[in-house]
């Protein structure tokens, strides 16, 4: 079943979006070293998986590859760069031919500088050495995967290598330390006609190693950890110390759900790390989904069918919708979702804010209560209007958490650090007083 995951989503998460001289998820893990490598880790991360077999395999493999080849397959970017030009450019010819010709045409094309030829012995040549690169490296990873538990995956591509290599033709290949004029013909032959699947499969391969190795080195950077993937019938999440990966010295915080409990209400004033947290959030589920690793010390979830997120939603002036009404159509999307897909991760981060406090009041107690009742998805919702709160403390479904405000000389000073309960601080008037809005607009010349 496919994962579900809105554009909103991406947008909200910074997976491939950002703001002007942001980051996005996808360039926290770019250390590829090759245009397919890179490919590979789009594709990774534009469609999270919804199968815990799937996430599992990608998982270990990552992992694997972090713990016993951190530097992946050191791989000549100008021979596969050259490698996959005269591959998927099989239009030139690939007819096998007689020792005679094959020297003929050697000789012709440095007299006339005969530029297929030219493609073709170069391209030949360049393929071998990835031919030669992929075999010594299949032989370590048979190595490493004799010594432990190896990943599913991992496992399944060196039968295939083992397979591809077993064949005469690359028996023969491997044999060869150097290539003579026929064997340039011979082996075309063998990379673009006869075998050229088993080719295709060569580069795919050293395209998927090198998004692995990428998102390996980005786990060893920033110190993120492999997540445990359980079957969705256990409705769990339990996540210890969470943080944001583009914060610098980000406050981790930790969080955990269970089917008793499966809508967490949020309370606390502007700037005390709701949104964060929620980014935080959201980030580290779609991961899990992808089968990377995810910012945090330990995360433990059941596999999902989607997530939804209402974190930067905007008016839509093209279709003549204020930002209330956004809001309220992306609920009612939302709730469209839920009704066909009943497994998943909702993130709302205040709840019509583009309205006056009596509606946004009223709307908020509305729409919590009645995703409390939804008992097969997780709901996160957050609110700086915490009068709502003591309307819903009847919710047995519902959990209680606040990002505490402390006082130091006469000031607040955010922790960004979540407890539990509901808060009662309130800063708005704070905020103006200190930043002198009163004073400013009386000082005013009329």
């Amino acid at each position: 079943m496919k994962f579900e995951v809105d554009k909103q989503t991406k947008k909200d998460l910074e997976i491939f979006d950002t703001v002007k001289g942001g980051k996005s998820v996808v360039s926290l893990f770019d250390h590829t070293q090759c245009v397919g490598g890179r490919q590979k880790l789009y594709s990774f991360l534009s469609a999270p998986l919804a199968d815990i077999e799937e996430i599992t395999k990608r998982k270990e493999s990552i992992a694997f590859f972090q713990a016993h080849f951190p530097a992946g397959m050191e791989v000549d970017k100008d021979s596969l760069d050259f490698a996959e030009y005269y591959i998927r450019h099989s239009s030139l010819s690939s007819r096998r031919i007689s020792r005679f010709v094959a020297m003929e045409k050697k000789l012709f094309s440095k007299l006339s500088q005969n530029n297929e030829y030219y493609l073709t012995e170069t391209g030949v040549i360049a393929t071998f050495k990835l031919v030669k690169t992929i075999h010594a490296f299949f032989l370590s990873l048979q190595d490493r995967l004799k010594d432990e538990k190896p990943p599913k995956h991992l496992q399944e591509n060196n039968e295939k290598l083992k397979e591809i290599f077993s064949q005469p033709e690359y028996i023969d290949i491997l044999k060869k330390d150097k290539l003579k004029a026929h064997d340039i013909t011979d082996l075309d032959h063998v990379f673009r006609n006869t075998n050229r699947d088993d080719t295709l499969f060569l580069l795919e391969l050293i395209y998927e190693y090198d998004a692995f190795q990428a998102i390996a080195q980005t786990a060893q950077m920033y110190n993120f950890s492999y997540p445990e993937i359980v079957p969705s019938s256990e409705n769990c999440l339990e996540i210890e110390s969470i943080f944001h990966p583009f914060v610098e010295n980000a406050i981790a915080n930790d969080i955990s759900f269970d089917r008793s409990a499966n809508l967490l209400f949020i309370s606390g004033p502007n700037m005390a790390g709701k949104s964060t947290f929620l980014k935080a959030l959201g980030i580290a589920v779609y991961l899990a989904h992808a089968g990377f690793p995810v910012p945090a010390k330990s995360m433990k979830i059941s596999v999902l069918s989607g997530l939804s997120t209402t974190i930067n939603i905007s008016d839509n002036l093209s279709s003549g919708y204020s930002h209330f009404y956004a809001e309220v159509m992306r609920i009612k999307d939302v709730a469209r979702k839920l009704e066909t897909n009943n497994n998943m991760m909702v993130l709302f981060d205040e709840l019509f804010r583009g309205t006056n406090v009596k509606d946004a009041y009223d709307g908020t107690l509305a729409i919590v209560s009645a995703f409390a009742r939804v008992r097969t998805s997780f709901f996160i919702i957050s609110t700086h209007i915490v009068e709502v709160a003591e309307e819903l403390k009847t919710g047995e479904s519902i959990q209680f958490s606040y990002f505490d405000i402390q006082q130091q000389d006469g000031h607040p000073a955010y922790t960004y650090k979540l407890k539990k309960g509901v808060s009662d601080v309130r800063l708005g008037m704070y905020i103006i007083r200190k930043e002198g809005l009163i004073d400013l607009i009386n000082n005013i010349k009329h």
